[in-house]
């Protein structure tokens, strides 16, 4: 697969392609990470190495990656396309997300140009071991977006400081968020979400008859108002063929980060980021409820994705609620991520109450 491999104490970054798209490989003898430069720098996989066969925690669509020259899509709008190249992973959204919207005279896509536009990439070689820089300006509107990505030496352990910049002479609103989806082995039946958060907001989109979540209702984390008038416990996630999708945001949070358990693989994963950029978490739970394009009812995933803002409703929406977030000219913003891979402690010896900004995860 590789055309070029750095090789520093146990960590490594490799290049190479897959359907025609060029890859960058970070892995140690625990985790290994692709990542899709020429696709939003796209993290195609994240796979725990531990137990000798790889597992992918992240979620695959049940349709391909399409090869690089055969990418286009059919559909006029941008959701449309959006989700025609959407093949699971974990994508950032920026300068939008959710619903697309025009702003100071241009369209901004469906979850933001940056999850689509092309990205240079660079191997670089720093005192901690191999990494990678990748960067895109953006067309649409002026902004810079570059990152740095590397992997621990020893421990399962990615880590991405991501910064964008305002190239423009104009103080420019946007909002800005990473997109993980988990998938099925790691996704299971039991799997138990968990993050410090006191309030969780339904969204106002949730379709009656296909999700349990009431629209627009507030409730106490991890109870949704439900429905029907009651309370769903939405951090237990049900089996395959649940038959229902919901989508909300957990708000008031504590700390940023989270811990997602399963069961089935031994395995859990944690994410930090800095609270005071990303004040909430996008909760999009997909068990097979989605009727239609693109799930037609065959999808058992959950996103779940720190955010600047929200709803998920596009940029306009993110301002009429006084959650977008503003950058003044030749501004800078930084988010440091933490993305962690952790054995489960032994059966009924505790869950996750803490996940420190290093990335070290604590159990009660």
């Amino acid at each position: 697969m590789s055309s070029a491999m750095h090789d520093t104490s146990h960590s490594r970054v490799a290049t190479g392609t897959t359907n025609g798209w060029d890859t960058v490989a970070l892995e140690n003898d625990r985790i290994r990470v692709v990542v899709l430069p020429g696709k939003g720098a796209e993290i195609l996989s994240i796979e725990d190495l531990s137990s000798g066969s790889p597992l992918n925690v992240l979620w695959k669509a049940p349709w391909a990656l399409r090869p690089q020259g055969l990418s286009s899509s059919t559909a006029g709008g941008s959701q449309g396309v959006w989700m025609d190249h959407y093949v699971g992973g974990w994508q950032v959204l920026f300068p939008n997300a959710g619903d697309p919207c025009t702003y100071m005279g241009a369209e901004l896509s469906f979850h933001g140009e940056a999850s689509l536009a092309p990205w240079e990439s660079s191997l670089v070689e720093t005192t901690k071991g191999p990494a990678v820089d990748l960067s895109v300006d953006l067309m649409r509107s002026p902004f810079r977006i570059s990152r740095h990505m590397s992997v621990d030496p020893t421990a399962p352990v990615l880590r991405f400081t991501e910064t964008i910049t305002n190239t423009g002479n104009e103080r420019m609103p946007y909002m800005w968020g990473h997109h993980p989806a988990y998938g099925a082995p790691f996704l299971c039946e039991g799997a138990r979400l968990t993050i410090p958060a006191r309030t969780y907001l339904g969204d106002v989109a949730n379709a009656p008859g296909r999700t349990r979540i009431a629209p627009n209702a507030r409730g106490t984390w991890p109870h949704a108002i439900a429905a029907d008038g009651g309370t769903v416990d939405v951090s237990v996630i049900p089996g395959p063929g649940a038959g229902y999708a919901n989508m909300g945001y957990a708000l008031d949070l504590s700390a940023g980060w989270y811990a997602l358990e399963s069961p089935a693989t031994g395995i859990g994963v944690a994410v930090t980021w800095p609270l005071a950029v990303m004040p909430s978490v996008w909760v999009w739970q997909e068990f097979n409820g989605g009727q239609g394009y693109p799930w037609y009812g065959r999808s058992y995933v959950i996103g779940v994705e720190p955010h600047s803002s929200w709803p998920g409703h596009g940029l306009l929406g993110a301002i009429e609620a006084g959650t977008a977030r503003w950058l003044e000219p030749g501004s800078s913003e930084t988010v440091d991520f933490t993305f962690t891979l952790f054995e489960l402690p032994a059966k009924g010896l505790g869950h996750v109450t803490n996940v420190t900004a290093a990335g070290t995860v604590e159990f009660d």
